[in-house]
């Protein structure tokens, strides 16, 4: 009996060290998101400032690069087919821009094929200067998540995995792979902020058939493109590109495929997809890693200052 009662206050204490230990990982985990969200929406124009979008690659956008504050039909109607389409149908007439979005999800994620596990995430997007913090959380054990964070922040992408916030898994940062990887997922993504599409934000499209366009976007450096397939009612059901997947390190080109319902959310006058599913097409068979569904969406839009005119160049906002 006095040997139970000497090892029963250990266990006591071991397990409540374990506990506090994830408790302090996760509160500092939590830290470095917040200073990463900070980081994303601390420069000049995610504070509503006047921005240009990044033109190079789009000679018909330097004459005039002034920011748009609101959409005008006028910007669809040099645009293939569909992708008018599908702006007519998810955007408002005089849709204001996105400036800076909150998308929340909950779902499943697979680190390995068919091993689905439970996620939920919050994600921070900034359309000028572009880039996202995604910060989830995975139900690999009960009580002791595993923390994943992704971002893209000045052309530069990270991608940090703990199990807990404490037992690193991953951490890689500034690999031109990696960039080029998180850019691509954000022009995917703008599916949930769809002005962030539009050719006045850089993004240029090139007509494929009648339901398909190709998308394309320079940023930093940096050039992404995905083909856009759009369904018959003109909603983007399917994006597929070529992207960046880390292999022991390597960067090695995959083709990628992310998939979106018909089912549309209406939030401030734009209708997003309420589900999606990514994944990697590999050859020894498709690795679906994770499906989604909006838990909540929230947005802010762009103010724009007036600017001082100069040749070619008008001023203010449209």
């Amino acid at each position: 009996m006095s040997r139970v009662m000497t090892i029963v206050p250990l266990l006591v204490g071991v397990v409540a060290a374990g506990w506090g230990a994830v408790a302090f990982g996760m509160h500092e985990w939590r830290n470095a998101t917040e200073e990463a969200v900070v980081q994303l929406e601390g420069a000049p124009s995610a504070r509503g400032e006047p921005v240009s979008p990044d033109t190079r690659g789009a000679p018909e956008l330097r004459a005039n690069a002034a920011p748009f504050q609101r959409v005008s039909p006028a910007q669809f109607t040099t645009l293939p087919a569909p992708v008018a389409r599908y702006f007519a149908l998810v955007l408002a007439p005089e849709q204001r821009v996105v400036q800076r979005a909150r998308i929340d999800h909950e779902g499943q994620f697979a680190l390995r094929p068919n091993e689905w596990k439970p996620f939920t995430s919050h994600q921070h997007y900034v359309t000028a200067p572009r880039g996202f913090v995604w910060d989830a959380r995975i139900r690999f054990f009960p009580g002791v998540p595993m923390m994943v964070r992704d971002s893209y922040l000045g052309g530069r992408g990270t991608m940090r995995g703990a199990l807990a916030g404490i037992v690193t898994l991953v951490d890689q940062d500034g690999t031109p792979g990696l960039a080029s990887g998180a850019l691509l997922r954000y022009l995917a993504e703008a599916a949930w902020l769809p002005t962030a599409l539009l050719p006045s934000e850089g993004v240029m499209w090139a007509p494929i058939d009648d339901s398909t366009a190709r998308a394309s976007l320079t940023d930093a450096g940096i050039t992404v493109w995905m083909d856009v397939h759009f369904a018959p009612s003109g909603a983007m059901s399917r994006v597929s590109a070529i992207r960046e997947r880390d292999v022991d390190g390597r960067s090695i080109p995959t083709p990628w495929e992310g998939r979106y319902s018909d089912d549309l959310v209406s939030v401030d006058g734009m209708k997003i997809p309420a589900v999606a599913e990514v994944a990697w097409l590999l050859p020894e068979g498709e690795h679906a890693y994770w499906r989604g569904r909006i838990a909540s969406a929230s947005y802010d839009y762009r103010e724009c200052a007036s600017a001082e005119p100069s040749p070619g160049r008008a001023s203010g906002c449209s």
